[in-house]
């Protein structure tokens, strides 16, 4: 068992690896920290510290701040209520986190004379240095909870393959601002405390676990995973089921005072969606585009894919689940704690529809469960050291490398060798050691979509063009509904499920009509084309038909890129759209489909 009073090296190790992530950081700060998913976490302490305006009345003050910072490209972070509010995507856990910060920052502004606006250098900094000291306190919490476990050594060791072998690094240098790290951090205090309460079974443990477990659903309402600690870990799981609800009964009043701590963090955020919305839960993430799929997780492609596989850019973690059976015999306390929230988490992060979660290197949703994986890779690493001294050189020296591919590679994406959300078979076989970028990279990517919708039209030569519907839509075979008028403002709808169309990453789809005015007053009509996704809209453009006055007939075109498809069977749908003045009539539709060469 491991010694305590001479626990100096895996100590030394902590602070050294956090001042190796300090120096980084500092050395090349981020350029704007608030910027993107970051910007939408922060919005509520401007928003309720300076403008007295939680709900987002008036929008005129973000789009200010994000013209005089650049913090986004599209204010996606918010979107507009029937009501006229404005409510945050993003929830506000970590906003209640960074508060003391921000207020400290608020007060330098004040002092030194920057803009007082809640997004100039001193918010900048304040939120950098929240980071750093998360970091801090996150590798200190877990090298508390391993200390009891395994030997001084054996922590040491774990610390550095966590902070080195694994995305933790590229999420803590290059996503500062990002909420894994601080999340990670978090995840730490529950384990920590969860022994803690384990072991004094005093209320104050239990009222503090609570309420990190409150703070942890209220920045990312997914993470309530991490109960399964308290829940499972020193009630008796380990001894069946009969005495794991004997273990719950008894601890009745620790999860009451835990359940009410962890509501009363909560209910800022139930409050806020009861006042913007009326309701108190809401699903702020209200694009059709993206949602669970529960019944279709992305497994296979969020462990193994080029794009984003956990244990390709990850491999490391590959090792660390490997341990988890090694648990069942030297930590049975911790076998279904670590299990159930291991493939618990996995499957609510693979049920995402955007799986890969934008820019990032590797599977940054996973991240966060480090902190719970340390105990398997640490079961891991001290089995390795109990073997022979070939085996033991050999795992060793895997380990390492493991430690050397992250470094080398999170050095690749810094350079653009590796892709932050566009990787492939092809493109990562072509970057492999490399330390320039390859010639045509680029061709071998998944296709780039721009994130404020700025797509050029397709390049002919790297197409196939196939017509793949004709309409008439005056013929007796056409369709019923050509008529666009005030009264019935949409004609009949063409639709086709997206596997039907084509199997490539991408396609443009490329439509030209005809239309007809059907009075003296000038139409004012669009084409519409946009998927559907269990009948809700996402991807919608309307292409304006614009006729000269007096223009009897009109020939029009209009092209589409689809963004990335949520499911298979999605639909795509074309229609003509009366947005006012005269009536018209679509009378032919030609749709063609522009497929990729390669």
């Amino acid at each position: 068992m491991p010694t305590h009073g001479r626990d100096l090296l895996s100590l030394s190790t902590a602070l050294a690896l956090w001042g190796v992530l300090l120096v980084v950081v500092l050395r090349d700060p981020p350029r704007n920290i608030l910027s993107w998913d970051t910007f939408g976490y922060h919005l509520y302490l401007p928003a309720t510290i300076i403008h007295g305006d939680p709900g987002i009345s008036d929008p005129a003050w973000v789009t200010a701040a994000n013209d005089t910072y650049h913090n986004t490209g599209t204010l996606y972070q918010i979107s507009e209520l029937p009501n006229g509010r404005w409510v945050d995507k993003y929830p506000m856990g970590l906003a209640m986190l960074w508060s003391p910060f921000f207020l400290a920052g608020h007060v330098v502004a004040g002092i030194t004379g920057a803009p007082q606006d809640g997004f100039s250098a001193p918010y900048q900094w304040s939120l950098i240095i929240a980071a750093l000291l998360s970091m801090l306190f996150g590798l200190l919490l877990v090298r508390g909870l391993l200390i009891r476990l395994f030997h001084d050594g054996v922590v040491a060791l774990v610390l550095l393959l966590l902070v080195l072998g694994t995305n933790y690094y590229h999420q803590a240098t290059q996503g500062t601002g990002m909420p894994h790290v601080f999340l990670f951090t978090l995840g730490a205090a529950v384990l920590r405390l969860t022994v803690l309460w384990n072991r004094s079974e005093r209320h104050v443990h239990a009222l503090a676990l609570g309420a990190v477990l409150g703070l942890l659903v209220a920045a990312r309402p997914t993470e309530i995973v991490w109960v399964l600690v308290p829940l499972c870990h020193g009630t008796g799981l380990d001894q069946g089921p009969r005495a794991w609800l004997h273990g719950l009964w008894n601890r009745r009043r620790h999860l009451v005072i835990m359940a009410l701590a962890a509501t009363l963090i909560c209910f800022p955020q139930l409050l806020y969606w009861k006042w913007m919305t009326g309701r108190w839960l809401y699903m702020s993430y209200n694009n059709a585009g993206e949602g669970f799929e529960f019944l279709h997780p992305y497994l296979a492609e969020v462990l193994f894919s080029f794009r984003k596989g956990w244990y390709l850019y990850t491999p490391l973690m590959l090792l660390a689940t490997a341990g988890i059976a090694l648990l069942w015999k030297r930590m049975p306390e911790w076998r279904w704690p670590v299990l159930l929230f291991f493939a618990l988490n996995l499957y609510i992060v693979s049920s995402w529809s955007c799986w890969w979660y934008a820019d990032s290197f590797g599977q940054r949703a996973l991240v966060q469960s480090y902190a719970l994986m340390a105990l398997p890779l640490a079961a891991l690493v001290e089995w390795v050291l109990r073997r022979a001294r070939a085996l033991r050189a050999a795992a060793l020296l895997a380990l390492l490398g493991c430690v050397a591919l992250n470094l080398f590679q999170t050095w690749q994406v810094n350079h653009g060798i590796i892709h932050t959300s566009r990787m492939t078979a092809a493109a990562y076989r072509a970057g492999w050691l490399k330390t320039e970028v390859p010639e045509g990279f680029d061709r071998l990517l998944l296709f780039g979509r721009s994130y404020i919708g700025a797509n050029d039209r397709p390049q002919p030569s790297a197409y196939r063009r196939l017509r793949i519907a004709r309409m008439l839509f005056d013929s007796e075979a056409g369709f019923a509904q050509g008529l666009m008028t005030g009264e019935r403002p949409f004609t009949s709808a063409w639709r086709i499920r997206w596997q039907d169309l084509t199997r490539a990453d991408h396609a443009w789809i490329e439509v030209r009509g005809r239309a007809r005015a059907e009075g003296p007053e000038t139409p004012e009509a669009s084409l519409v084309t946009t998927m559907e996704h269990n009948g809700h809209s996402y991807g919608y453009v309307a292409t304006g038909m614009e006729w000269a006055a007096g223009q009897a007939q009109l020939d029009f075109e209009a092209w589409y890129l689809p963004p990335d498809i949520r499911r298979p069977d999605d639909e795509l749908v074309i229609y003509g759209w009366s947005r006012g003045g005269g009536p018209a009539r679509l009378t032919e539709l030609d749709i063609f489909i522009h497929e990729p060469l390669r």
